[in-house]
């Protein structure tokens, strides 16, 4: 779906920030620092590299059988930055009230 929105042209915004956030909860530590078990059938794989990206940014996206050649379009990556720096720096819920602010309560 990715693929066909940077196709077409269309706004990828959201979906990176969802590959942002699978990325970040690979990672297997919440907000606080605190260990969370990772449950995906790819975890051990994942994990390991989600938790080199706060060195390497797009580690997870690189991943090619997963996401092709996304790590190498800037139409993705920077979305993809944007939202993973928010995840790492002011969290989870401050990334949906600046992505989408109408849902803010």
């Amino acid at each position: 779906m990715i693929r066909a929105n940077l196709a077409a042209n269309r706004d990828v915004t959201l979906s990176a920030a969802v590959v942002a956030a699978w990325a970040r909860y690979a990672e297997g530590v919440d907000e606080h620092g605190e260990p969370i078990e990772v449950v995906d059938r790819l975890a051990d794989r994942l994990t390991a590299v989600a938790r080199t990206q706060r060195d390497d940014p797009l580690a997870f996206v690189r991943a090619d059988d997963l996401f092709g050649d996304l790590a190498a379009d800037p139409r993705f990556t920077t979305p993809y930055l944007e939202a993973l720096g928010d995840l790492h720096t002011v969290g989870a819920r401050a990334l949906l009230e600046r992505l989408v602010p109408d849902a803010q309560s």
